[in-house]
């Protein structure tokens, strides 16, 4: 998608977002969520302004894990999650961390798919996590290198 911007999430951004909350794998509410001090958050947004998807985590000690990756369903396989999943990876590495984590369910190809591209590996498997489904979730990380660090 050309002219993607990416910025910090503002609560303004939140409804413009709703769409996604009826999406299991997005079950924490950003707005509950933007003044944590943990909390990192980014949304993608069209040159219109419009935001297309969001990505929500927490910072902790060195190291960013993704609580929520949502794209708005007109927007899907545009390049919007794959931006904002790199410009965390980017953000993680100019502030020193050594490592992205997530969760994803096993049958979740899609997502499974973009962050098997973008150089995340399963490192733990929860066998029944997801508890309405029964389905297990696959616990994944990117470790990263500080920018001096990078060849």
């Amino acid at each position: 998608m050309s002219a993607l911007t990416i910025r910090d999430m503002r609560l303004a951004d939140c409804g413009a977002l709703e769409g996604l909350r009826s999406e299991a794998a997005l079950g924490i509410a950003p707005e509950s969520e933007l003044s944590g001090h943990l909390t990192r958050a980014w949304v993608a947004c069209a040159p219109t302004g419009d935001p297309l998807g969001y990505l929500l985590g927490w910072w902790v000690v060195d190291e960013l894990e993704v609580l929520a990756l949502g794209v708005l369903s007109t927007a899907r396989r545009t390049g919007v999650g794959r931006a904002l999943l790199e410009h965390a990876i980017a953000t993680t590495r100019a502030a020193g961390g050594h490592r992205v984590t997530l969760e994803v369910g096993r049958g979740n190809v899609a997502a499974r798919r973009l962050y098997e591209a973008a150089g995340f590996c399963v490192f733990n498997v929860r066998t029944g996590y997801y508890r309405a489904t029964g389905e297990d979730a696959l616990e994944m990380e990117k470790v990263v290198a500080p920018r001096e660090a990078q060849p």
